[in-house]
C-alpha cells in the first residue's frame, strides 16, 4: 500500500510506495503520536525532512541558487548599479542568466566627481597581489645537498 502525498492545489498526487516493513512502522509510529502536541512535534519534523528530500529531486534549474551564486550576483549587481531580480533568487536557470548578462559586461568607469575607490575596492587586493614583485622565498630541498 502506497503512501499518497496530495496537493489539491496543482491536481498533485504522488504514490510513494515503501517496503511493508516501513510501511508497517510508520502505522505504530503514528498510533504513538496520538496526543495532539506530540503528533504535532512528529509532523513538523517530517515536514521538515520532507522538504529537504524534495528539494534534493529537482530538476537544477528549478532549485535555488547556492550562496556563492547570489554573492556573486549581489556583487555585479552593486557594480553595475542594478538589482538581482527576484526570479534570480528563486531559481538556479534564473541565476544563471543574470550572472552570464551581468559577468560579461565591463564595469562602468568612475564618474567624474563621483568616488572612484567604490570600484577600485573590489579588485584592489587581487592587483596589489599581481603587482607586488617581492618573490616568495625559493622553498628548500632537504634531499638536494650542497645547496
Amino acid at each position: 500500500m502506497p503512501l499518497l502525498l496530495v496537493h489539491p492545489g496543482v491536481d498533485l498526487t504522488l504514490e510513494l510506495y515503501v517496503s511493508p516493513a516501513l510501511e508497517e512502522a510508520l502505522a505504530l509510529q503514528w498510533e504513538r503520536v496520538r496526543k495532539r502536541t506530540v503528533r504535532d512535534t512528529y509532523v513538523k519534523a517530517l515536514e521538515y525532512r520532507l522538504q529537504n528530500l524534495l528539494s534534493d529531486c529537482l530538476d537544477w534549474d528549478l532549485k535555488p541558487p547556492t550562496e556563492a551564486q547570489i554573492s556573486y550576483a549581489t556583487l555585479l549587481g552593486a557594480r553595475h548599479g542594478v538589482s538581482v531580480p527576484s526570479e534570480a533568487l528563486s531559481y538556479r536557470f534564473h541565476m544563471a542568466m543574470f550572472l552570464e548578462a551581468w559577468a560579461r559586461k565591463p564595469a562602468p568607469s568612475p564618474q567624474v566627481g563621483g568616488t572612484p575607490e567604490a570600484s577600485v575596492q573590489t579588485s584592489a587586493p587581487m592587483e596589489n597581489s599581481l603587482l607586488d614583485d617581492s618573490a616568495p622565498p625559493e622553498p628548500t630541498n632537504p634531499l638536494r645537498k650542497g645547496a
